[in-house]
């Protein structure tokens, strides 16, 4: 099993697509319980991502659009923090 695909397991309720984005600030998103992850970016960065946005869907509401928000700023912030964490206690 791969390293994406425990990361996919401890989220059932989610469903997970990798999609090419030629953007290199776009790592990726989550509409509803589809998480959206550029498979052009490394490795180590799906993984993260994957994370970063399965914290998203557990802890956050509304729309997060606007990134100038401090309501979204602070969401983000947590977001990558939390998924720092458990990338560590996964793999660390």
């Amino acid at each position: 099993m791969s390293d994406l695909e425990l990361i996919e397991d401890m989220y059932p309720n989610l469903r997970f697509y990798g999609i090419e984005v030629d953007d290199p600030a776009y790592h990726g998103h989550i509409c509803g319980q589809d998480v959206y992850i550029n498979t052009l970016q490394d490795d180590l960065d799906w993984l993260i991502t994957a994370l970063h946005e399965a914290a998203h869907s557990e802890n956050d509401q509304g729309d997060l659009s606007d990134g100038r928000s401090i309501i979204t700023l602070r969401a983000e912030g947590w977001a990558v923090r939390e998924a720092m964490a458990n990338y560590l206690k996964m793999f660390g």
